[in-house]
C-alpha cells in the first residue's frame, strides 16, 4: 500500500475512533455519530459506508461491554 494511501486510512481510523469515543462516553448521540462518521474523508477506505455504520457502532459498544 502506498504511504499516502496508508496515512489517509489511518487517518480516517482515527477520527471514526474519536466519534465512537464520544458516543460511548455518551458525548454524542447515536444518530449524531453516524452522521459524523458517514463525513469522515476517506471512511470508505476503512470499509465502512451507509449499509453497515450501524453495525460498526454497535460492535465497538459491544466489544466495550464485554470488555
Amino acid at each position: 500500500m502506498s504511504k499516502v494511501k496508508q496515512w489517509a486510512e489511518d487517518t480516517a481510523e482515527k477520527a471514526v475512533d474519536q466519534i465512537l469515543n464520544f458516543y460511548k462516553n455518551d458525548t454524542i448521540k447515536e444518530e449524531d455519530a453516524k452522521e459524523k462518521i458517514l463525513k469522515v474523508e476517506n471512511v470508505n477506505l476503512l470499509g465502512i459506508d451507509e449499509n453497515n455504520v450501524d453495525e460498526v457502532i454497535m460492535m465497538t459498544v459491544n466489544k466495550t461491554e464485554n470488555a
